[in-house]
């Protein structure tokens, strides 16, 4: 059975080819990791976050809840049960419109749940593991103020296998992150 191939594993494979054509021109799209460069010996994982876009888009991001049955509780009293239409802004001030079906609301991650969820899947050891393993995380304008918390995040929870580097890319942002705090960013015409 061949994997069906995701627009945004296309896109991510993209940016990285535009932002280190070096290392990922010869990748292509597999699975577990979703970008493969065996010449190179790297690994990709691509993933998204979207809870803090969404919840300001709704206007629900200044709740006293953090529990997040609670806050999915309060986006169905207020959207209903179905699909949420919204336009998520972007950091050239432009805005993308996604629909998100109140059924996935826990697929949904912060950046840091989604690096979080990635580290524990890539040691569960269902993942092919290579010389060097990275995980690539696309974000929306307003999850793009949490990169600092998360380069602090990577670097205080070194434990067993983890990620050399982290990509996260907020349009037109390309951001780099390694296990050592260090954060470099480029601006990509992509």
């Amino acid at each position: 059975m061949t994997k069906m191939e995701r627009p945004d594993e296309r896109k991510a494979l993209e940016i990285l080819r535009e932002a280190d054509p070096e290392k990922y021109q010869a990748a292509i799209l597999l699975d577990k990791p979703d970008i493969q460069n065996p010449k190179q010996n790297i690994g990709v994982e691509v993933t998204q976050s979207l809870k803090e876009s969404v919840l300001k888009a709704l206007d629900l991001n200044g709740i006293n809840v953090h529990n997040d049955g609670q806050i999915l509780e309060s986006i169905k009293e207020r959207y209903g049960n179905d699909v949420l239409r919204i336009n998520l802004p972007l950091p050239d001030s432009a805005k993308k419109a996604i629909a998100i079906s109140i059924a996935n609301w826990h697929s949904l991650f912060n950046l840091i749940e989604a690096y979080d969820n990635k580290v524990e899947k890539l040691q569960s050891g269902n993942y092919k593991l290579y010389q060097e393993n990275n995980l690539f995380i696309f974000v929306f304008g307003e999850d793009e103020k949490s990169i600092e918390q998360l380069a602090k995040h990577i670097y205080r929870n070194q434990t067993g296998r983890q990620y050399d580097f982290v990509y996260v890319y907020s349009q037109p942002n390309f951001y780099r992150i390694d296990r050592q705090m260090n954060i470099e960013m480029k601006r990509l015409s992509i």
